[in-house]
């Protein structure tokens, strides 16, 4: 990554560390993310032990239906969009159910 990302810029999913469920806030979620997802940055938080950053992002339909919300490390993204050119949330393209 390197741009700073902020809170609603758009963001892609580059890598996966782990499992991609376990980057999951709602288990519930329509399916886990991919490589190559986009979404928007909802939240941004302090990892523990003050090194780094998580990111929440949220990857929806483009009738904004959630498909998932996870967390992520800077590594785990690049920058698409920022805030400041995003008119809406993240959406998916028609190939994501």
């Amino acid at each position: 990554m390197s741009q700073l990302i902020a809170e609603r810029d758009q963001v892609r999913v580059t890598s996966l560390t782990g499992a991609a469920a376990d980057h999951l806030i709602n288990v519930t979620a329509e399916r886990p993310p991919r490589v190559g997802d986009i979404g928007t940055v909802i939240d941004i938080a302090d990892r523990l032990g003050g090194r780094g950053r998580h990111y929440t992002v949220a990857h929806t339909h483009p009738d904004t239906r959630p498909i998932w919300l996870a967390v992520f490390a800077a590594h785990e993204l690049e920058l698409v969009a920022s805030a400041q050119a995003v008119g809406s949330v993240g959406t998916s393209r028609p190939n994501d159910r």
